[in-house]
């Protein structure tokens, strides 16, 4: 494990086995001062990585909690495999961090980090404290098929420099909101990946594999929602396309205890690089 400047953050690989042989799955472990309150895991978008939380991560390790950020196999710094990107091997990425549970232990989805979460968590029937879901697809369907249709264009995309790279992406999350600017470079530069070509964004393009045969596909998470063992709350965007309030209305009138909050920021999913969403969600996982 070896220590960032900071003292705050340390990073770690842990390897995964599939099969026969071994990944490297890269980790960001944001160790309080003191005894730690609990351990929040934080999942990344499809096309994201655990970067995306250090604005967040850092805030709540301030507030005494342990921090836990991968990067999802096929992601940021962790191993790209080429092929073999199912639900069998993301499980197997949140297995091999339960080394980190405490005694209280939380998740942060964001988007498709908080499908893959829901999944894991049915299929295991594992037990969290408090679940935050930050404008997580839970209903299928056109909009869906649109993200996943973007994540292909992007997974193709080369560049001859870094800063080209970076202007795509700028330009690509113009509509942020008030971030820090060094959140948001911080943001950016972990978003590119060295190429022996030039540059490309930061995840496999493999990782879009099995996109075509998904397009058109319903799915309703709701019900799985409503298994779960643990305190809820979605977080959207005002502009989110992803919100059902019908389906959100059915868990309401079901009796099931779920916090929303619809109104963080403008764009979809929220950044959590701001104070006022960092507060709305360590209020939500320390309020007792």
């Amino acid at each position: 494990m070896d220590q960032a400047a900071s003292g705050e953050v340390l990073t770690q690989e842990i390897l995964i086995r599939l099969g026969d042989r071994y990944a490297s799955m890269f980790v960001r472990i944001w160790q309080p001062a003191g005894q730690s309150r609990g351990t929040v895991y934080c999942l990344h978008g499809f096309t994201g990585n655990g970067a995306d939380f250090d604005y967040l991560a850092a805030f709540l390790c301030r507030n005494g909690y342990l921090v836990i950020c991968p990067d999802l196999l096929g992601r940021g710094r962790s191993a790209y495999l080429g092929s073999g990107y199912d639900i069998d091997l993301y499980s197997r990425c949140l297995r091999a961090l339960g080394q980190f549970t405490g005694k209280e232990n939380h998740f942060v989805g964001t988007s498709w980090g908080g499908l893959i979460l829901i999944l894991f968590l049915h299929a295991t029937r594992g037990r969290v404290d408090r679940i935050v879901l930050n404008d997580v697809p839970m209903v299928g369907g056109p909009k869906v098929d649109a993200l996943r249709n973007a994540a292909i264009r992007e997974s193709t995309l080369a560049f001859e420099t870094r800063a080209a790279a970076r202007e795509y992406l700028r330009a690509a999350n113009s509509r942020m909101g008030q971030v820090e600017q060094a959140a948001f470079d911080r943001f950016i530069d972990n978003r590119i990946a060295s190429d022996p070509g030039g540059f490309r964004l930061a995840y496999d393009p493999a990782t879009t594999g099995n996109f075509e045969a998904m397009k058109g596909r319903r799915y309703d998470l709701f019900p799985m929602l409503a298994k779960l063992d643990a305190r809820l709350m979605l977080l959207y965007g005002r502009e989110s396309e992803l919100i059902d309030r019908s389906a959100l209305e059915r868990v309401y009138r079901a009796g099931r205890d779920l916090c929303v909050a619809d109104n963080l920021d403008l764009v979809s999913p929220p950044s959590l690089m701001t104070p006022e969403q960092a507060f709305v969600i360590l209020g939500f996982l320390s309020a007792v």
